[in-house]
């Protein structure tokens, strides 16, 4: 019994900690949204006075302000014309969102967030949300399996690219390495031993289907983790 009463007491705090933590992020949400909104021109604070109603614009939509300024409609928001570098700054937004909440983490993002997005793409109140519903549902492992599993293929892509390199240069008679032996300089170009050739291909075929292999196991993880 006095087990049964500490499991619930346990179970109580981990609910009220989650519903707290959920309100946090709704309220930044919401902060952000006011931010946004005054980004793009529009001012959410004024409420008095009749303000005719006007039809929601379109994506692609172009129209002018008051002032002269051309804005147009892009992937919801409304964007500034007449600056050269807006197409630019537009991508660099949209690839900066976090991919739950849509905060711009490069204009708005603490430490943390910019510490945690490049390798999630999420913020990190995000983050912790979602590593949060893993334990609670039972898919932590598979979460921290996942995460080793992307590692481990990151490192086989970087060493892929060394082994491209040196098939270049084995390949290439205008490749060229100068080195001092015994105090005697001697040149090797690329095709000064073929033999080196035949290992970096071999290396090349294993480490492809080393990838291939990853990717599966990558896949079949993540169908286990996108039902939560």
């Amino acid at each position: 019994m006095g087990k049964c009463i500490f499991i619930l007491k346990i179970l109580q705090q981990f609910s009220v900690n989650y519903i707290i933590q959920r309100n946090n992020m709704a309220r930044r949400k919401w902060n952000l949204d006011i931010i946004e909104q005054i980004l793009d021109g529009d001012n959410p604070f004024i409420q008095s006075g009749y303000t005719p109603e006007s039809a929601p614009r379109k994506d692609g939509e172009t129209w002018e302000d008051s002032k002269g300024n051309k804005w147009q409609r892009k992937s919801g928001r409304n964007v500034k014309l007449s600056s050269k570098d807006t197409p630019i700054i537009d991508a660099i937004n949209t690839a900066s969102k976090c991919s739950r909440c849509g905060m711009n983490v490069r204009v708005y993002g603490t430490k943390l967030d910019k510490k945690v997005f490049p390798k999630t793409q999420l913020c990190y109140d995000c983050l912790e949300s979602k590593e949060m519903e893993y334990r609670t549902l039972g898919k932590w492992g598979d979460y921290e399996k996942i995460k080793v599993l992307k590692n481990h293929r990151g490192a086989l892509k970087d060493f892929k690219e060394k082994v491209l390199e040196s098939i270049d240069f084995l390949s290439n008679e205008t490749g060229k390495i100068v080195e001092t032996v015994e105090g005697k300089e001697i040149t090797f170009s690329g095709k000064s031993n073929p033999q080196w050739l035949i290992d970096a291909n071999e290396d090349l075929i294993k480490v492809n289907l080393e990838l291939e292999k990853i990717d599966k196991e990558i896949d079949s993880v993540e169908l286990t983790l996108k039902s939560v």
